[in-house]
């Protein structure tokens, strides 16, 4: 009986070894992200966080892949502005951060498949009434994120005359949005599902529209190191998938509802 005790405590020990340095052995990849773009990433209150301290869309697709591929995750949490550079520099592996892709954004990375479909939208005080379009915010005070798809466009149709703007431009986009509220700024442009969760957090002092004769539809995509193609290849063969069983369109459901209620 002793030998059969000493033999079960000591296949019970093996596994738990075994298990702990599986655990430990996972290859970590480094996810950039800035935080602050609901619903695909924010900074989640205590004990909800689904990689770290951080929930989103973005989070929960990439935990979901990242589980499948036998990978750990670490967020490294920056501003938007400076996501490619890190890519290129290596001191992240991968982007995951509602980043549109573009052909510009193209020649220095490699883009995943497209997992979600977007427009901009412009976010001004409820009191704004006259202000319906982009022609509209002609001569008015608009924010924008650094390097984002709303930067970008709007700065090319500044400088062609197309539509002439004092362009602010901000790191984060809660502060753009708390500008719009407080006045200092006229509107502020977003991708849509961050300006609709703008809205429900705020919907006696925020209006949102869409202006689709100015911007076009956009995908979102993850972006990888050019020096890496196997990485993309491996994370492409699941998020394919996903995409295609809807999994993206029910975490779209789960993380808008959170943020409307």
């Amino acid at each position: 009986m002793k030998k059969f005790l000493l033999f079960t405590f000591m296949t019970v020990m093996i596994l738990a070894f075994t298990a702990c340095s599986s655990e430990e052995d996972r290859p970590v990849l480094i996810m950039g992200t800035s935080a602050d773009f609901p619903p695909f990433q924010f900074v989640a209150d205590p004990g909800q966080g689904v990689i770290g301290q951080y929930a989103g869309i973005d989070l929960s697709l990439v935990k979901r892949i990242a589980d499948e591929l036998g990978f750990d995750i670490v967020v490294q949490d920056q501003e938007f502005g400076g996501l490619l550079l890190a890519l290129q520099t290596g001191s992240i592996d991968f982007i995951a951060s509602g980043m549109t892709i573009r052909p510009d954004r193209a020649e220095v990375v490699n883009f995943s498949v497209p997992y979600f479909d977007a427009v901009q939208y412009v976010i001004v005080n409820s009191n704004s009434i006259n202000i319906n379009s982009v022609a509209d915010l002609a001569g008015l005070r608009v924010g924008v994120q650094l390097g984002t798809t709303a930067d970008i466009s709007l700065t090319d149709n500044h400088n062609d005359g197309t539509v002439v703007l004092d362009i602010i431009r901000y790191n984060r986009p809660v502060a753009g949005v708390m500008d719009v509220m407080g006045g200092s700024i006229d509107a502020f442009v977003i991708d849509a599902p961050v300006a609709r969760g703008f809205a429900a957090q705020y919907p006696d002092r925020l209006r949102i529209f869409s202006d689709s004769d100015f911007f076009g539809l956009e995908q979102f995509g993850m972006a990888f190191n050019q020096n890496n193609p196997e990485l993309l290849a491996q994370f492409n063969s699941v998020l394919s998938r996903l995409v295609a069983e809807g999994y993206v369109d029910s975490l779209y459901i789960h993380y808008t509802g959170l943020l409307e209620n």
